[in-house]
């Protein structure tokens, strides 16, 4: 079976987890991942792998006629945002071409039953596949650096501003341990850049606009995490998907707030996962789409004290952190493995193209010098 995979860039954490990891470890096939789909590459697929970031605006009716292959979208995240939303608007003008995307696909993939739910309406054929992590593999694995002070670690973007200042008045009352703590945002951005290339015109007025606008959000973000400051904190840049799991390096502890709400039921648990790789325990708000998984050994938040009681038990028991931790890692590795959920998607693939047929795996020939087997451009 062979498989293409199409990736909106290198930067994309969606085509990251949701075309690429499951290509590179899939086994049994020949796998491609590219960002453009050129005339030498039109032939010879069974299944075009696309998520749903990609290119809204190509005709892959066309596309499917032409390279005589199975398209298959995946879905990651419910695709009618909420109005309070950063990206609501941006959406709304999308959701007719997202729609049709995925009316036209042979099958949709998606994360988990929620999400399922609402794809249905427009496309029967649709098949769950969690997010799962090739665990204890290239940047999953546990290469924590020690520090003297516990690192309560948080990584996000500014759509998550609102789930923040969930943690603002628990955060507060740790200011009793500002003498052993660490504060760590992951995936800080900041307008400098822009600034500088704006100054020497490489950079347009509304280019600096919006950056300074996520600037503005990031700094409330702190504030709401730090307790405006006042306590220890280190802040760490946005990278590549490739080797983001290098800012887990900084953590002893994971907190994850989340909002009750439909639309984030939608989304997946991928943040526990991502620190069961590293063995880091995590106090997690007990709503879904986290709390699906009841038996997830976790720190679970009912209520604004259950934070500030989490964190202070974790923060001044370090074997208790290694327990938990430990057992986080061992729960997620059977259970969220990408090798076992890869066997079922290339079961639904194959099932798809009416075939058994299997090809060996190509070798990566170069692309980011870590995906091995199936990634390139």
């Amino acid at each position: 079976m062979n498989i293409i995979g199409l990736s909106k860039s290198k930067s994309s954490g969606c085509c990251y987890h949701r075309v690429l990891l499951p290509i590179a470890f899939m086994q049994d096939i020949k796998g491609y991942v590219t960002n453009m789909i050129t005339e030498d590459k039109l032939e010879g697929w069974d299944v075009m792998l696309y998520n749903r970031i990609c290119h809204y605006d190509t005709d892959w009716n066309k596309f499917r006629e032409i390279m005589k292959c199975k398209v298959v979208l995946d879905m990651d995240d419910y695709w009618i945002l909420p109005p309070n939303h950063i990206n609501y608007n941006d959406y709304e003008k999308l959701r007719p071409r997202i729609e049709n995307n995925i009316r036209m696909a042979d099958m949709v993939t998606v994360t988990n039953q929620e999400l399922y739910d609402r794809v249905y309406p427009l496309n029967n054929n649709v098949h769950i596949f969690p997010n799962a992590l090739p665990f204890g593999h290239n940047q999953f694995t546990d290469t924590r650096r020690e520090d003297d002070r516990v690192r309560i670690f948080w990584a996000g973007s500014v759509t998550h501003e609102q789930d923040l200042k969930i943690l603002s008045s628990p955060i507060k009352r740790l200011l009793v341990h500002a003498d052993k703590i660490k504060m760590v945002i992951g995936g800080w951005q900041d307008a400098n850049e822009t600034r500088e290339r704006y100054i020497k015109g490489k950079a347009k007025a509304f280019e600096l606009m919006i950056a300074e606008h996520t600037e503005a959000i990031w700094q409330r973000i702190f504030n709401s995490f730090t307790a405006g400051g006042k306590l220890p904190y280190m802040k760490l840049h946005g990278t590549l998907p490739s080797c983001y799991m290098q800012m887990y390096e900084n953590a002893d502890i994971m907190v994850i707030p989340l909002e009750d709400s439909p639309w984030h039921a939608c989304k997946s648990n991928l943040k526990i996962l991502e620190a069961a790789s590293k063995r880091i325990p995590c106090v997690v708000s007990n709503v879904r789409p986290y709390n699906t998984d009841a038996d997830a050994p976790v720190f679970w938040v009912n209520s604004q004290k259950d934070w500030f009681s989490h964190l202070n038990y974790l923060i001044l028991n370090p074997e208790a952190r290694r327990d938990a931790g430990d057992k986080l890692y061992e729960w997620a590795k059977s259970k969220y493995n990408i090798t076992d959920v890869n066997d079922r998607r290339r079961k639904a693939f194959a099932d798809l193209c009416g075939s058994q047929t299997h090809i060996r795996v190509l070798s990566a020939d170069g692309g980011d010098g870590e995906l091995s087997p199936a990634y390139t451009d």
